[in-house]
């Protein structure tokens, strides 16, 4: 009867502890700038800079840079940087910028035309380029320049049918992940490539391995993955969601259900006048298994926005936001709170345009202003947190609508060190699977708010990293909880 009058308490406490703090995933530090580019002729990028790529070691990245007038697109290299030194090749300003950049292999000659967006691998990097072919164009950074390395791969493998690129990424296999241009009426895709095949060398054009078509309309202005290509997330700046498939590149991916990001902030411009403001470039840091989101208004916006400029920091399973650096705020801190566009040597770029964000090998983040024609660079003064990635864990196993909302008794159980639990939902509904311990302190949010359309579905959870005891798993439909008891024997 104590048994039964303990667990009764347990299953009441936690109808009341959703906003518990998730213990092993807090940030307990503060983010600020370690580097920020001058914006002079010296070191500056010296034009509208579009995206960043950090390559290895310290202080190495590249500068997706553009020139409006003229139309041209080119790459800044930067080695061993400092906010005044560190800039390769030759000074440049205005009428000398560099010209466009042009990938070079012999004969075969490509300019960059139309880039949005570069991600590196090693000290490769990656441009998702618009020439009338839309290549993904391959260079590399050496201690100089930025050289044409001997790959690139056309993407317009259907002449009647042609996609404009925009974001891309690459994991840690050499998978390459880009987006097309979708917009309000016309969905954007997704190509997944592989680069080590040959055709990357030889041939220079192939169909992707997997396309994967966003359910909404919209651009997708952001794509990332693990490191074993096993989680993609796409971001939308049209609807504010961010979209996680998984699954690989062998048999395809599937839209995850547990994953539910969607949002958009309101920037006030003026007593009469509103910018929405959804999420544009994204990037994913492996082991601590953590997703950056920026989050600004575009090039193409009405307004301008410096007062509003942001990095989400996102749980990787659920989408809820966990951090944020208000690149925004730090600029008109750093000029002592009178403006947001004033640049202060190696703190702040000022005219907050933030669009793309990448990760180097050191944990350190990278970012870019694209009115103020410098990069950023961002260290975190705590410890990281590491978050397990649960999100390949949840399969749909029927579609038949059930009679009711229903969960099942996790099996095997006990278990060591994962198990399984199944639940019937009658009813498109919100769902949140939580996993507290027996104090009632909560473990992780397997599942948070995420809309699950009718059918069966199977959640695995893994509890490697924990402790045996019993736990206690709480499901949320919006309406009802249903709670129970697991133990995990180790």
């Amino acid at each position: 009867m104590k048994k039964v009058s303990t667990f009764l308490y347990l299953s009441i406490l936690l109808i009341f502890s959703f906003s518990t703090t998730i213990i092993s995933q807090t940030f307990d530090g503060e983010w600020s700038t370690a580097l920020v580019t001058d914006d002079d002729n010296s070191n500056g990028t010296n034009q509208r800079t579009m995206s960043v790529a950090a390559t290895t070691g310290e202080n190495n990245f590249v500068a997706l840079v553009s020139r409006p007038s003229t139309g041209e697109y080119y790459l800044v290299g930067y080695k061993n940087a400092t906010d005044s030194s560190g800039r390769l090749g030759a000074s440049f300003s205005g009428s000398n910028d560099p010209p466009q950049t042009l990938w070079i292999n012999g004969f075969d000659q490509v300019f960059m035309e139309k880039a949005f967006d570069i991600a590196s691998y090693g000290d490769l990097i990656f441009v998702a380029n618009n020439d009338a072919a839309h290549n993904i164009l391959v260079f590399e950074l050496k201690d100089d320049s930025v050289y044409s390395y001997p790959m690139r791969l056309s993407t317009a493998t259907d002449p009647f049918n042609v996609d404009s690129l925009w974001a891309i990424d690459v994991d840690k296999q050499g998978r390459v992940y880009v987006t097309t241009q979708g917009n309000e009426t016309t969905p954007s895709k997704v190509f997944i490539y592989d680069s080590n095949d040959p055709e990357w060398s030889s041939g220079n054009s192939g169909a992707p391995k997997q396309t994967i078509t966003l359910p909404d309309n919209g651009l997708a202005h952001g794509v990332t993955a693990n490191a074993d290509g096993s989680v993609i997330y796409v971001s939308n700046m049209n609807n504010g969601k961010i979209y996680a498939y998984v699954g690989n590149i062998a048999d395809g991916y599937t839209l995850s259900p547990s994953f539910n990001y969607e949002n958009i902030d309101v920037y006030q411009v003026d007593s009469t006048t509103t910018e929405d403001i959804g999420p544009l470039g994204i990037n994913f840091m492996d082991d601590n298994n953590i997703l950056f989101v920026a989050a600004d208004s575009y090039i193409n916006s009405p307004n301008r926005t410096y007062g509003f400029g942001r990095i989400y920091i996102v749980n990787p399973n659920t989408g809820e936001m966990m951090d944020t650096i208000d690149v925004a705020e730090w600029n008109f801190i750093a000029s002592d709170s009178t403006d947001y566009t004033t640049h202060v040597k190696n703190v702040s770029s000022g005219y907050t345009s933030t669009y793309y964000v990448d990760i180097d090998e050191n944990k350190a983040l990278y970012s870019q202003s694209y009115f103020s024609w410098t990069i950023e660079k961002w260290v975190y003064s705590g410890t990281l947190p590491m978050i397990e990635l649960t999100i390949t864990d949840v399969e749909k196993i029927d579609t038949n609508i059930p009679n009711s909302f229903e969960v099942s008794q996790n099996y095997p159980n006990p278990f060591n060190p994962s198990t399984t639990i199944e639940i019937s939902i009658n009813k498109t509904a919100p769902i949140t699977l939580s996993v507290y311990n027996i104090q009632g302190e909560l473990i992780t949010n397997l599942v948070n708010g995420a809309e699950f359309a009718p059918g069966i579905y199977k959640i695995t959870f893994d509890a490697s990293r924990l402790a045996s005891g019993t736990y206690i798993y709480s499901i949320s439909n919006g309406n009802n909880i249903i709670t129970k008891k697991m133990t995990l024997l180790k």
